[in-house]
């Protein structure tokens, strides 16, 4: 159909340093109400010439002010969901990203809008309900992250 399109986004689970933590958003109120969910990782859209490494470090930079070089990075998955939206076929980049928890935090920093009210550390066993992604992917993701570069299909 002339309306199918797809869609190419990348995702960053950024986990503390022993991997028991991880950094989520909650998103702003428009974009809770548009996905009927409320906490998700950092990411966003991969943007035409750019490659889903440099899609994730620019998302970093834009939604919680850190700055990081792509070996810190770790590509953990790629998740595709035919029919994500209506007439989209999403294809989605997971990444790992460990920091210290006391790394300074600056929400919507080069964000052209802002997407998030807040930002809070969740221990792994106590993620909250609604996540963009599933409780059990997080999981998976986190167990990957932290055993090394391992693709999960």
């Amino acid at each position: 159909m002339e309306d199918d399109k797809f869609s190419l986004g990348v995702f960053t689970c950024v986990f503390n340093k022993d991997y028991t933590k991880i950094l989520l958003l909650l998103r702003n109120s428009d974009k809770r109400k548009f996905w009927g969910v409320d906490w998700g990782n950092v990411g966003g859209h991969v943007e035409f010439g750019e490659t889903s490494l440099q899609a994730a470090i620019r998302e970093i930079m834009e939604e919680i002010g850190v700055k990081v070089d792509q070996s810190e990075l770790k590509l953990l998955n790629v998740k595709e969901t035919p029919n994500f939206l209506p007439h989209i076929h999403a294809v989605h980049f997971v990444y790992a990203l460990c920091i210290d928890e006391s790394t300074k935090i600056v929400l919507n920093a080069t964000a052209p809008t802002k997407e998030s009210d807040r930002y809070e550390w969740f221990r792994i066993e106590d993620l909250p309900d609604r996540t963009f992604d599933p409780k059990e992917d997080i999981i998976k993701w986190r167990d990957l992250a932290r055993q090394g570069s391992a693709i999960l299909h």
